[in-house]
């Protein structure tokens, strides 16, 4: 369920990059904070090479559901920076945590479906 609410916070992230590139900016910063803190650890230079490519190629990797995003995400400069304050505030992290779970039981439940047994409750 972390994977998927980190995946639905980066599509918000990657729909605010749309209107507002500033954000990258940010990202880069906290790449350089992590560099400081984390010179070995491999996730601080593969974000810095995502946050070098143009900013749609930026929100089309910030979504995409492969693992190496999957790990990324977990490490992400955008949530470290000061551009997407929006996902710090409690309110918008409970909406995300809960459609995170619903989404994570309806998936769940059609695997289930598909196997013959019924949904646990």
């Amino acid at each position: 369920m972390n994977d998927r609410a980190k995946l639905m916070i980066h599509r918000l992230v990657a729909r605010r990059l749309a209107h507002d590139p500033g954000i990258l900016d940010s990202a880069k910063m906290a790449v350089m904070r992590l560099e400081a803190d984390y010179p070995e650890r491999t996730f601080v230079s593969e974000w810095r090479e995502i946050l070098g490519q143009p900013p749609g190629t930026i929100r089309q990797l910030l979504t995409r559901r492969d693992a190496g995003m999957q790990r990324l995400r977990l490490s992400s400069t955008f949530l470290e920076g000061e551009g997407v304050s929006f996902v710090r505030d409690p309110n918008v992290r409970k909406r995300i945590w809960r459609l995170a779970r619903k989404g994570a039981a309806a998936q769940r439940a059609t695997h289930a479906g598909r196997q013959g047994f019924s949904a646990p409750a």
